[in-house]
């Protein structure tokens, strides 16, 4: 099928994980997206969970899962050549996307002002970790560190014990909301004939998603401490351990009707009659000897068959998985897709979330070697002759192998 986002060209100087997951979605969209690296310094995500050897830079786990749906090339942008290829780029490019500190771009000369006297319908998408302005502005920043700002591991930990950050989430929240801007203004210059430039101060976005605790300090003066896997009105609500090594089953029930079916589902046990569990507000007041009582029963099941007992009658329930369990899930199982990449082979990869009229949104290509197009974009789409690229591979303007990176063990 054609996709929506073809015909339009991203030029993505992100790193990581936050820009890289916006434009992977942009890319398995349709989009011409070029991932825009250096041999100099290469995307650090790169280098994650992997180790010195041969090719490892293309063996990280991270970078291959974020990086799908893009060609890939090497750019010194340090260098006055380099920039005047970037440069070339622009005229042929519909959108820029970076998420580097406020004052990179100003460095390389690529400032929103100086950008659009090159090409003036350009999209030009800035996602710093603390927005281009403020207190905050020059600092670099990770999922790990604005996290933590944004108020979401106020309530991501235990009862008396410490904050827990979200492992990372914090830039798949952003690069999300980032795909909801740039589809925007793509939408608005299709109507106005103009570009502009977008920022997406990444803290913001996961503020935007704390949601319930903010309101409920705000509206009424509570402020949440960390609830584990709790939920204020709701219980039982939580993970409780089910037969078998490490196996876990999640509950949550919701409502007065959903206690009754839980409680029938179990069996009616005495203690469900007993008067400290008849209502939401007693049973929060007594979740450490609820949960107890909870988990007795479901230790005595697997975690599928005691989510299927208690799904068949109305509660929500769910088995709790490992990662290397989820591609043999029965439900998803249809959202795994093989890709194929030169390195590092074949391997299943989750696909997008997103079915148009049953057709599920899938990858296009595997992420790009270090360099892998530098040949096609700038043959193809800057006409540059093969004696000029050969030139600008002898000065280190691109390449294919990271400087300085040590390649046998």
């Amino acid at each position: 099928m054609s996709l929506p986002l073809e015909g339009i060209r991203i030029l993505d100087l992100s790193m990581w994980w936050s820009g890289p997951f916006c434009t992977s979605y942009l890319g398995a969209q349709g989009a011409e997206v070029i991932k825009v690296e250096s041999i100099q310094a290469p995307d650090g995500f790169r280098f994650v969970s992997t180790k010195p050897g041969k090719d490892w830079w293309e063996l990280g786990p991270q970078f291959n899962a974020a990086n799908m749906n893009k060609m890939g090339i090497t750019l010194n942008l340090n260098e006055s050549k380099g920039i005047e290829i970037f440069k070339s780029l622009l005229k042929e490019s519909d959108v820029v996307i970076e998420n580097f500190t406020s004052k990179v771009m100003e460095k390389f000369g690529l400032t929103y002002e100086m950008i659009k006297e090159i090409n003036p319908k350009i999209i030009m998408l800035s996602m710093p970790a603390y927005g281009k302005t403020g207190p905050y502005g020059e600092q670099p920043g990770f999922a790990y560190t604005f996290e933590i700002l944004s108020g979401i591991a106020q309530t991501n930990g235990y009862e008396g014990e410490k904050p827990l950050i979200i492992s990372g989430t914090g830039d798949v929240i952003s690069g999300s909301h980032t795909v909801f801007a740039l589809l925007s203004a793509l939408e608005y210059r299709e109507k106005t004939g103009r570009g502009q430039f977008i920022e997406v101060a990444q803290v913001e976005t996961c503020i935007n998603l704390v949601g319930q605790p903010l309101l409920d300090v705000s509206l009424n003066g509570n402020n949440w401490g960390c609830l584990g896997n709790r939920q204020p009105n709701m219980a039982p609500h939580g993970i409780y351990r089910s037969k078998g090594e490490d196996s876990w089953v999640a509950i949550a029930v919701t409502n007065e009707e959903e206690w009754k079916n839980f409680c029938k589902a179990i069996g009616e046990p005495t203690w469900s009659k007993e008067e400290r569990f008849q209502t939401a507000e007693e049973r929060c007041q007594h979740q450490d000897e609820l949960d107890s009582l909870v988990e007795n029963w479901t230790h005595q099941f697997g975690n599928y068959e005691a989510t299927n007992l208690l799904q068949s009658v109305g509660v929500n329930a769910g088995p709790v998985l490992n990662v290397n369990e989820m591609e043999n899930d029965p439900f998803l199982q249809d959202m795994y897709q093989e890709v194929t990449h030169d390195i590092t082979g074949t391997h299943k990869y989750p696909a997008w979330p997103i079915k148009f009229s049953g057709e599920r949104v899938q990858h296009k290509s595997p992420t790009p070697i270090l360099g892998q197009h530098n040949d096609y974009v700038l043959s193809q789409i800057l006409k540059l002759t093969k004696e000029e690229i050969d030139a600008l591979k002898v000065e280190n303007i691109i390449g294919s192998v990271p400087l300085g990176a040590m390649t046998t063990v």
